[in-house]
């Protein structure tokens, strides 16, 4: 999984990001990939650690938020950098509720090896968007996190 399906936009504070993918599982994993490589350079870590991923919301947009928010924490208190991710997405009808399912590979930071580029404070609801395009099929998410 490559970077060519994560666009980072202009912002004059934020960082702002915009995904594709042709499922929506697989545009959450472009969603994560680009969330990391915000804070550092993904192609020096290696895939030495599998981690076991979930996340839940009531519909898209919160489960993108909690999402998110998980691979960050990862990142600020665990100190582990995933780079690949594998997830399902699932709707429950009777809890009425979006679920993710899956793992990430990557590695723990080493602060020896691996350079912050920038810190991320935190991520918003603030401009988040997902949509299937209408022309090619292709999922899209948009979002913002604060710097």
């Amino acid at each position: 999984m490559s970077l060519e399906n994560v666009e980072y936009l202009e912002h004059m504070t934020d960082a702002y990001v915009r995904c594709y993918g042709k499922t929506l599982a697989e545009v959450f994993q472009y969603s994560a990939k680009g969330l990391v490589n915000i804070m550092y350079d993904i192609d020096k870590f290696e895939k030495k650690q599998k981690i076991l991923l979930s996340a839940e919301g009531f519909d898209l947009e919160s489960l993108l938020f909690d999402w998110l928010e998980k691979i960050l924490l990862l990142l600020l208190i665990d100190k582990i950098l995933l780079t690949e991710f594998n997830v399902v997405i699932d709707f429950n009808k009777e809890l009425n509720k979006y679920f993710i399912e899956g793992y990430g590979e990557g590695d723990s930071i080493d602060y020896e090896k691996h350079e912050l580029k920038v810190e991320i404070k935190g991520i918003t609801y603030h401009e988040m968007k997902i949509f299937q395009e209408q022309n090619t099929g292709e999922f899209v998410i948009e979002y913002i996190v604060d710097l």
